[in-house]
């Protein structure tokens, strides 16, 4: 792992604020690992706020719910900050905001009800991979240990602190299902160090057993990069290391992101859909960075156009996500997704860099927080050698982008992992 500038002040210390009121929704069918959802409205249909407008489609989908009641007005490709572009339903809401009511005989539900209450609610993990929860619930193997990850160690990005901040009791009911489901042995809380505020609250709580957790505990880890990766986090707090080619599940450990520890309370205690989340709005050309709730579907442009966010000066680069594992955006014209953490908006693009030749100095190998060989990547996919990448593990790499960081040449070694990822063979 490495030690990148975190930037994350002052919008670490900024209260949340809401903005729920937007004009229209873009909704992409894939906002979530594995086959888009199934829509099943069509235009000029009237909706209520938390109806469903995309079924699960298949094993690995998901739900797709109205964040707000109004009118379908269009159902076409539109853009997707991580797909390009992709289906989506374009609703323009009409009405007032739904009220939710507490669910009764929450105590009595089965683990069987949990699971269909959580995959009915569209819930998926909100720390960026955007896998469907109810899915990793249901492991075919025990699970011993639960690891709750509120490390959030992309520079810039403060939505997981200020949810760990300002509505840990709630991430803690929504540990507590979890528990419920898979009854792990331990529970581990992993946060960085540079979140002193919501470690503090972390321990009382523990400490005071306020929650059904059995051996609870808070591992207090490094402010590196990419800490809060998957297999570098099972590692950090139990020295299990993830073979190649293995999940979390085959050693028995099972991670969730704390935001999605939130939507899971909500779902269950609410009957609340994954229809709104907590984003960073961050960077040099914004006149004051700002965390603030937003429906799922609201794009960056009304965000502007309402004022809600405000340039200083004209943005070089907009980001959706952090500065080493975000997407590059080409407009305004871009939805807020399940997974969106943030949006960075840069003065400074990165300099126009030279490629140079690879001096085969290691410093990618040495960087690389999968122990893999972003120099053998480079040297194949650059004369379109794909045939043994997969000898190589390539599969494995989890674009971070640790090796490109590092490198005295400049040489974007992601681009060439991915490129490689791409057209190598599948199998070994």
């Amino acid at each position: 792992m490495i030690t990148v500038a975190e930037c994350k002040k002052p919008q670490s210390k900024l209260r949340s604020e809401k903005f729920l009121t937007p004009k229209k929704l873009y909704l992409p069918l894939s906002q979530h690992t594995g086959k888009p959802s199934s829509c099943c409205v069509k235009v000029g249909d009237f909706i209520e706020e938390s109806q469903v407008i995309a079924n699960q489609d298949g094993y690995i989908s998901s739900y797709l719910h109205a964040p707000a009641s109004g009118k379908v007005i269009a159902i076409n490709a539109w853009n997707n900050p991580v797909l390009g572009r992709s289906e989506a339903i374009i609703l323009e809401p009409q009405g007032v905001s739904k009220k939710y009511l507490p669910r009764e005989g929450i105590e009595n539900l089965t683990k069987e009800k949990l699971i269909e209450i959580i995959a009915a609610s569209g819930i998926v993990g909100m720390g960026g991979a955007a896998f469907p929860t109810q899915v990793k619930l249901k492991s075919p193997k025990p699970i011993d240990t639960l690891i709750i990850n509120g490390c959030e160690c992309e520079p810039y990005l403060t939505t997981d602190h200020r949810l760990m901040v300002e509505n840990l009791k709630e991430i803690f009911l929504g540990i507590e299902i979890i528990c419920r489901i898979i009854k792990p042995k331990v529970v581990i809380f992993a946060v960085e160090e540079n979140k002193s505020d919501a470690i503090k609250q972390i321990n009382l709580l523990i400490h005071t057993k306020k929650f059904s957790l059995l051996a609870a505990r808070t591992a207090v880890l490094p402010s590196y990069y990419p800490q809060g990766g998957e297999k570098q986090l099972i590692y950090s707090t139990t020295r299990r290391k993830v073979p190649g080619g293995k999940l979390p599940l085959d050693l028995g450990c099972l991670v969730h992101n704390v935001a999605t520890c939130f939507a899971i309370y909500e779902a269950v205690y609410y009957s609340k859909p994954l229809i709104e989340r907590l984003v960073s709005f961050c960077g040099e050309a914004l006149t004051a960075p700002k965390n603030i709730w937003v429906k799922i579907g609201t794009s960056l442009k009304e965000l502007f156009d309402q004022k809600i966010i405000e340039f200083r000066t004209e943005p070089e680069k907009i980001i959706s996500g952090g500065p080493m594992m975000g997407t590059s955006l080409d407009s305004l014209d871009y939805p807020i997704l399940k997974s969106t953490g943030g949006f960075l908006f840069l003065t400074k693009g990165p300099k126009e860099l030279t490629e140079g030749s690879c001096l085969r100095c290691a410093r990618c190998v040495d960087a690389c927080p999968m122990e893999l060989l972003p120099l053998e990547y480079y040297k194949r996919a650059k004369k379109g050698e794909y045939q043994d990448l997969s000898t190589f593990n390539i599969n494995d790499c989890i674009e971070c982008g640790c090796c490109a960081f590092s490198c005295p040449a400049k040489i974007p070694l992601v681009h060439y992992i991915k490129a490689g990822k791409r057209y190598a063979p599948k199998n070994k």
